[in-house]
């Protein structure tokens, strides 16, 4: 396979964010998602013959570089607004919390539909080779290419770097590896009739196991069936990690129950490994300019949805200016 100029691993949405800004200004951009589908967190699921947002429930905007990608979005048809705040809210301002048309995944797959994007290819293990970096997959196929981008949540991102056997870190491994993450864990519901739930069909919980119910119908994407999101504390999360379903589907169930009107007829939980970075990195990236290596995330613009954003985009300025910087010093060097 011919190098590209730029190999992102992650296609959640700072990855493909990030594709999207280097492919229009004219860089080669190939992506690697272990995964079968595409946008990380921003994810839906079918369950019964019901949808659900099982991670991201929306996003809000506050940068003018997001907003611009939201006007697109909104005339396209692929996001709408949810609500702008919630009957618990102290105050009835708000910014505009927004959602996929049929779930969160609308967006990442709107971005991945013109891209170069290599599904379920888990990388194992990274190399360095004649200034092209070279990505191994558990497929047994390799990708090569002249910069690399790395999205993964920081801990993924550096055991994976780990493998290359390059001091890729310019003195900053320790405070790297000091980003971490809370774990999340979400129940999955299929109620017989309407939730109870009151519009706009989400609720913030304050105590408990829980911290947050969302009305998949209310909301929008699940039009013929009442699906309910649940999502517990990082506290339950790391209590219930191991536990099964069994186990931990009840409890949850049961801090639910003062606020649903209906019977649960199904209940399945997912556990997020990643989700809200507790101390994300200073700056939307980290970059190695000298091993043209970049790193991207949520472990950089943080929890919401918006700062992964600006991390792609900030992260995809920086390899421009890295590869452009790089040329210059091949053609001073041949002079």
């Amino acid at each position: 396979m011919e190098p590209s100029d730029v190999l992102i691993i992650g296609a959640g949405i700072s990855g493909l964010i990030c594709a999207t800004e280097l492919k229009a200004t004219g860089h080669s951009v190939r992506l690697l998602d272990k995964g079968r589908g595409v946008g990380g967190r921003m994810a839906t699921r079918q369950m019964a013959g019901g949808r659900l947002d099982h991670g991201a429930q929306y996003f809000t905007v506050r940068d003018p570089r997001l907003q611009a990608y939201v006007d697109v979005w909104l005339e396209a048809g692929v996001i709408k607004k949810w609500f702008t705040h919630l009957p618990e809210d102290s105050s009835p301002e708000g910014y505009p919390r927004y959602c996929g048309v049929q779930g969160m995944t609308d967006v990442p797959k709107f971005l991945a539909r013109d891209l170069e994007l290599h599904n379920s290819q888990q990388v194992t293990e990274l190399s360095r080779d004649s200034d092209l970096w070279i990505a191994r997959t558990a497929t047994g196929d390799s990708f090569l290419a002249r910069h690399l981008v790395v999205t993964a949540p920081l801990p993924q991102a550096l055991n994976l770097l780990d493998t290359s056997g390059l001091r890729y870190a310019n003195g900053d491994a320790e405070a790297l590896r000091a980003v971490c993450y809370e774990r999340g864990l979400a129940a999955l519901l299929v109620l017989r009739g309407p939730s109870g739930l009151a519009k706009p069909g989400g609720r913030k919980i304050h105590s408990g196991p829980l911290t947050w119910m969302a009305d998949n119908q209310q909301k929008g994407i699940s039009p013929e069936l009442t699906t309910v999101t649940l999502h517990a504390s990082a506290e339950f999360a790391d209590a219930h990690w191991d536990s099964s379903d069994a186990v931990r589907g009840p409890l949850m169930l049961a801090a639910a129950a003062p606020y649903l009107q209906s019977e649960v007829m199904e209940c399945s939980c997912h556990r997020w490994g990643f989700t809200r970075p507790v101390n994300p990195w200073p700056e939307p990236y980290y970059q190695n300019a000298g091993l043209q290596l970049t790193l991207a995330g949520d472990s950089f613009g943080g929890a919401r949805v918006e700062g992964a954003v600006l991390s792609g985009i900030e992260a995809a300025a920086a390899v421009g200016l890295a590869r452009a910087e790089a040329t210059i010093g091949s053609v001073a060097s041949l002079d």
